[in-house]
């Protein structure tokens, strides 16, 4: 199941969730792989991190999953993965259906006919750093890019008329005016009736004339006293469209994001943005984070009083962003990426991975009230001419699919940037008291960046600290409280909080690095910095137990929220 409700009451949906047949196939390239010729000698769950199962963990290389599914007719259907890492190739029936390029993202295969009977599924996927395979995965990221097919499949079987995917906006907030935006398709063309229900009101019925191939359906109309949408007030509105034999249910909310000079807005309200950057990340599920852990980090995320999450570094699953819609978060949504210079962002192969990886993050999450904004390539080289081009094209592409939210950039190089004119928001990657500077220095040096970025082009614009902490060893203190201590953790946290939020005002949110340690790349010498190969900037550690920083944030949290 790919999402946190029901979808489809009519449409047939069969969840190939479970145990796939599986070959570790090892230093293979695809192009010689005969699909129809791979001898099985394992299982493997999906959907999970192959490189996370005891078994085969830390290996990487070509591996092949088979999946068969008996059908008791014939007819169109349509194939969605959740997530495949690094990058795969679908077979159907032994023939290539789609390659795709990237982990973290749904995309969907429509097969025009499917026969009755069994029906065989092969997936070969390659978790291996190959940049002309997949340029977006690269070694020295500083996360551990697990493999495999880590969310949910799905078949849908689809009738001759059916609904591809619903868009809902905002037009008028006060007067609760919606526009909804249907992409339908059908085979062979013709009337189909349409009816469109929210909650218990019927807003749309009628015919639609169908011309063969896929059309788009505009409407719009009003929920008179219908509630709005906030972290604080999570109120959702479920929508059921029917066309001819074909259904979608899809989920809402009534609200308004805006920048408004150096605030973000919903409803009209400014916001204080206050949370942490989150991984989905297990030692023993990888990328594959359970349903459970995923309930259980939003209510530690509560516990510390936060109402802000930055995904890092990639969409999040759908599923977790379900949950942000109904528990109350605001959510910072951001594409595939780490690092990238200015050659990367200048490569053409690379730019069409980088932009395919974009779009199916704006799909996805379009109708999610929480994701309040869009993000690209986190700390990539936004200092460098032959690299602004490349932050243009995806600014850009964000603006074409959704014009109702606004965008930023997490940057590190905010000395020299050049491409913060591109943005809405502007935010900061900032370690004063790790990476450089002493404890006592760090007010100093926060407001010398915000004071900086100012003549930069942050004047009129809000302004995120998008990423600043230190590492803590789980259980380690001592007398000296220096680096690598839980308090000295502590205590750089609790800095940072009052110099931004107590003393300060400029800054209209915060993103802590990070929320749970998690594993970093293997790729020396990067590797020889992270004790046990983990990023330990979490105020929880791997396994979600807290550490000393986690009650300071929860405590001066509450005093900001009062």
């Amino acid at each position: 199941m790919l999402r946190a409700f029901v979808e489809h009451l009519r449409r047939p949906v069969l969840d190939l969730d479970g145990f796939w047949q599986f070959k570790f196939l090892g230093e293979v390239e695809p192009d010689a792989v005969k699909v129809r010729s791979i001898v099985y000698d394992d299982v493997m769950s999906v959907p999970m991190s192959f490189d996370a199962t005891p078994k085969y963990a830390g290996l990487r290389g070509l591996v092949a999953y088979r999946k068969t599914v008996t059908l008791d007719r014939a007819g169109g259907a349509k194939l969605i993965f959740g997530s495949v890492h690094h990058w795969c190739r679908v077979f159907v029936n032994g023939k290539a259906v789609r390659d795709h390029v990237g982990g973290f993202t749904r995309f969907e295969i429509t097969l025009d006919r499917l026969p009755a009977g069994e029906n065989e599924i092969v997936v070969l996927v390659d978790n291996r750093f190959n940049f002309e395979r997949c340029p977006l995965h690269l070694d020295y990221a500083d996360w551990y890019h697990h493999g495999g097919i880590t969310r949910g499949v799905e078949l849908h079987l689809l009738p001759a008329a059916f609904i591809d995917r619903a868009q809902v906006d905002v037009v008028d907030l006060h007067a609760r005016k919606l526009r909804l935006r249907i992409t339908a398709a059908s085979a062979k063309g013709g009337d189909v009736p349409l009816t469109v229900t929210v909650g218990s009101k019927t807003v749309i019925s009628k015919k639609i004339a169908m011309k063969p191939g896929s059309q788009l359906l505009s409407f719009e109309f009003a929920l008179k006293g219908a509630a709005f949408w906030s972290a604080e007030s999570p109120n959702l509105h479920t929508m059921q469209i029917s066309f001819g034999d074909d259904d979608l249910i899809e989920r809402f909310g009534i609200r308004q994001v805006e920048v408004k000079g150096q605030n973000v807005q919903v409803n009209g309200q400014a916001l204080r943005l206050l949370g942490f950057n989150r991984h989905e990340a297990h030692p023993e599920f990888g990328h594959s984070v359970p349903k459970g852990l995923m309930l259980a980090d939003l209510q530690i995320l509560k516990k510390m009083n936060c109402n802000f999450i930055r995904g890092s570094h990639y969409p999040q699953d759908q599923m977790f962003l379900d949950l942000c819609d109904e528990l109350g978060f605001y959510v910072w949504v951001e594409n595939t990426g780490w690092q990238y210079n200015e050659n990367h962002l200048s490569n053409p192969a690379f730019m069409r991975a980088a932009l395919e990886n974009t779009s199916e993050m704006v799909a996805a999450s379009y109708n999610r009230p929480s994701v309040i904004m869009w993000g690209i390539f986190n700390e990539s080289d936004s200092d460098k001419e032959k690299a602004k081009p490349g932050y243009a094209a995806a600014m850009k592409r964000i603006k074409e699919l959704d014009a109702t939210r606004p965008t930023t950039y997490a940057t590190y190089k905010w000395e020299n940037d050049i491409c913060l004119d591109l943005c809405d928001i502007v935010s900061l990657n900032i370690y004063p008291g790790w990476y450089w500077s002493e404890l006592a220095e760090v007010p100093g040096h926060i407001n010398k960046i915000l004071a900086h970025v100012e003549t930069r082009g942050a004047k009129n614009k809000p302004v995120i600290i998008s990423e600043v902490g230190g590492d803590a060893m789980p259980g380690h203190s001592d007398w000296f409280g220096d680096r690598w201590s839980e308090d000295y953790q502590s205590k750089l946290l609790r800095s940072v909080i009052e110099t931004l939020f107590v003393t300060g005002r400029r800054t209209c949110g915060l993103a802590i690095w990070q929320y749970c340690d998690m594993r970093s790349t293997e790729a020396i010498p990067r590797i020889l910095g992270k004790p046990h190969g983990f990023n330990r900037k979490g105020v929880v550690d791997e396994y979600r137990k807290p550490k000393e920083a986690f009650y300071v944030v929860r405590d001066l949290f509450a005093k900001l929220k009062k």
